[in-house]
């Protein structure tokens, strides 16, 4: 109270001052200002907006999707149901769940489900229409691709499926993904790893006396659609993982395809994919060759003497 009295007499003063010598009337002059300025500030502060830090709330329409994948997915360390597995927390909102990521409107646009050990379905995944990133690698799906809807997925730059003991056809669906900047189908065989030291879990030693089930036994292949097929809409990629698949049948002209296709290229991984044919010189001319593996390739293969201090070739017949 004292001190909104001592601000009204100082307001008084300064638009009624008394006579003064010129210096002390300017001296004067700026010590009120500056008082006044301090009795003030606490009410101008009062008028502007709170600054809040709330984390991002997702849009409910996002949230359901999600729950029903954590319906669809149970925890299979063993390729088989062991028990229902607790993704996230319904209580909570989804942007703060673990591995989901969601932009500034509240969308989601990452799922990251890595080396979980999950199988079941993910189908409700795709009607996430905002998704960028998708990665469920490292887990024990142990199923075709084909009736999954990847074409939906629009906006997906980041696809990583490597690891999920997929098996079959991979469906020309993700073809149409126009926007990957990565793209990683790698790996499937390390099923086969996995799933012996299951049997084993001391030494992880192959038995061939048990082998291996079927579907564990066939891996992701390419030949309807073919590898032309699958990266001629795939323009914008700088890094593609295809290790293990199996493109035996494509003919030798995989070569040309790539660097006419693929100019965004950095990373080309493609290790024992039964690849046959001559390594083409017009691969040099991309940024991607320091990053270039094509271990396992059964191809007797010309080197241009331009590469012998860039590449270092390994070939294994």
């Amino acid at each position: 109270m004292e001190t909104t009295q001592l601000c009204i007499n100082m307001l008084y003063a300064k638009h009624n001052p008394p006579p003064h010598p010129p210096n002390m009337s300017t001296l004067h002059s700026l010590i009120s200002s500056l008082f006044l300025f301090s009795c003030f500030l606490p009410l101008l502060l009062s008028f502007s907006p709170p600054q809040t830090h709330l984390p991002m709330q997702c849009l409910d329409d996002q949230r359901s999707p999600l729950l029903q994948l954590q319906h669809h997915l149970y925890y299979a360390p063993h390729f088989t149901f062991s028990s229902k597995f607790e993704l996230w927390d319904a209580n909570t909102h989804c942007c703060s769940w673990k591995g989901v990521t969601c932009d500034a409107l509240g969308y989601v646009v990452g799922v990251d489900l890595s080396n979980r050990s999950l199988s079941g379905s993910f189908h409700s995944i795709f009607h996430r229409r905002h998704l960028q990133r998708l990665n469920l690698s490292g887990n024990n799906f142990n199923t075709t691709l084909l009736s999954y809807g990847f074409h939906k997925l629009q906006n997906l730059t980041h696809l990583n499926l490597s690891s999920s003991c997929f098996h079959g056809q991979i469906p020309v669906e993700i073809s149409y993904l126009t926007r990957l900047v990565s793209l990683d189908l790698s790996n499937q065989d390390s099923c086969y790893s996995r799933y012996y030291i299951i049997l084993d879990p001391y030494r992880g030693v192959r038995n061939y006396y048990d082998p291996l089930p079927y579907e564990l036994q066939q891996p992701l292949k390419l030949e309807n659609p073919n590898f032309k097929t699958l990266i001629k809409n795939l323009r914008f990629l700088t890094e593609l993982y295809l290790d293990g698949v199996n493109i035996s049948t494509q003919s030798a002209k995989w070569c040309e395809t790539t660097s006419l296709v693929l100019s965004n290229l950095r990373v080309l991984s493609l290790s024992s994919c039964g690849l046959k044919g001559p390594l083409c010189s017009s691969l040099s001319r991309l940024s991607f060759f320091p990053n270039l593996s094509l271990i396992g390739t059964q191809s007797l293969i010309y080197l241009p003497i331009s590469w012998k201090f860039r590449l270092i070739w390994f070939l294994s017949v």
